[in-house]
């Protein structure tokens, strides 16, 4: 679990570089609303669009949001209280990071912006950078990662977990843009935000609970 909480905060520091990098990207190219590789990605996987893709994606967009999160959620409530109460403070943090970034980009859905790029759900009203879903997928894949990582310490069933939960949020990603909801910055930016702000938050809890136990040791001599 050490090598775990210490990956984390690894991870969580390069994913702040990135994240500021990216931004900084956006800051200066994303003004002009259209990137044409990105425009170019979407129309190639909606090429290949067809009745079961569409029903597949758009379900596995749902997972990536709010079914995710109730599931999440109420496996929380069985199995482990006070995680539930730590993924839904981060995931406040989340939520409340993603539209302050959609605010101030102001990017336009892929679907509003060319003729080619078709919307395959509900249209929604607020802006495009970035991804709300990729995000929320991110968040979910972290802390049960974290929590199963406690109960499972073979390193087989390590690396199924990881690759498992690397696959459900890519296939929510891929979801977003084939459904014409986002471009792939968008989804690498809900990534990489979801990421930075989970790590940190498990990273601090970890490191809370430790230091509890440590003075609750100290008063028991």
């Amino acid at each position: 679990m050490n090598f775990f909480v210490a990956w984390l905060l690894q991870a969580g520091l390069r994913m702040l570089d990135f994240l500021s990098k990216l931004l900084y990207y956006l800051s200066n190219f994303a003004k002009i609303r259209r990137m044409a590789f990105e425009i170019n990605i979407i129309e190639f996987l909606q090429a290949g669009r067809n009745p079961f893709f569409d029903t597949a994606f758009l379900m596995i967009s749902k997972i990536g949001s709010a079914l995710g999160i109730v599931g999440l959620c109420i496996f929380f409530l069985i199995f482990n209280r006070r995680m539930l109460g730590w993924f839904l403070f981060s995931y406040g943090f989340v939520n409340v990071a993603v539209r302050i970034v959609k605010g101030l980009v102001e990017r336009v859905r892929p679907y509003n912006l060319v003729d080619t790029v078709l919307c395959l759900g509900d249209k929604v009203e607020d802006f495009s950078f970035p991804s709300g879903h990729t995000a929320a997928a991110t968040a979910i894949a972290i802390f049960l990662g974290f929590f199963l990582f406690a109960h499972f310490k073979s390193r087989g069933m390590r690396v199924g977990i990881v690759m498992s939960l690397c696959v459900y949020v890519g296939l929510v990603a891929i979801s977003r843009m084939y459904l014409g909801m986002h471009y792939l910055t968008d989804v690498l930016a809900g990534f990489a935000i979801s990421a930075v702000i989970c790590a940190l938050c498990i990273t601090f809890m970890w490191f809370y609970y430790r230091s509890k136990m440590r003075l609750h040791n100290v008063a028991g001599r």
